[in-house]
């Protein structure tokens, strides 16, 4: 009972965040080549840092990416804030000024 107390507190708390973190998308900007292929690219750490700064403590494990971006575009990454609570987060990934 125990268990399954803490299990519906935890899913609660990954509904509010998944609830506050629906408004939000994250725009890097990077330096590409003349191909429009990035150099470097943007990874789940990357993304894990700019959720941070906004205030949002997400882990860089629970941000799912199959590989790293490498080039421009709008992408959804997924990211697990709880076994049963998912969610797309729009990135964009712009040409750097």
């Amino acid at each position: 009972k125990i268990v399954e107390q803490r299990e519906a507190e935890e899913r609660s708390v990954a509904d509010a965040i998944a609830a506050r973190l629906a408004g939000v998308e994250l725009i890097f900007p990077r330096r590409v080549g003349e191909t429009e292929h990035l150099y470097g690219s943007v990874t789940s750490g990357d993304i894990a840092a700019a959720l941070e700064k906004q205030g949002y403590n997400i882990e860089r494990r629970k941000v799912h990416l199959d590989e790293p971006i490498k080039t421009l575009g709008e992408f959804k990454v997924q990211v697990r804030l709880h076994r049963e609570v998912t969610l797309e987060l729009p990135v964009n990934v712009v040409k750097e000024a």
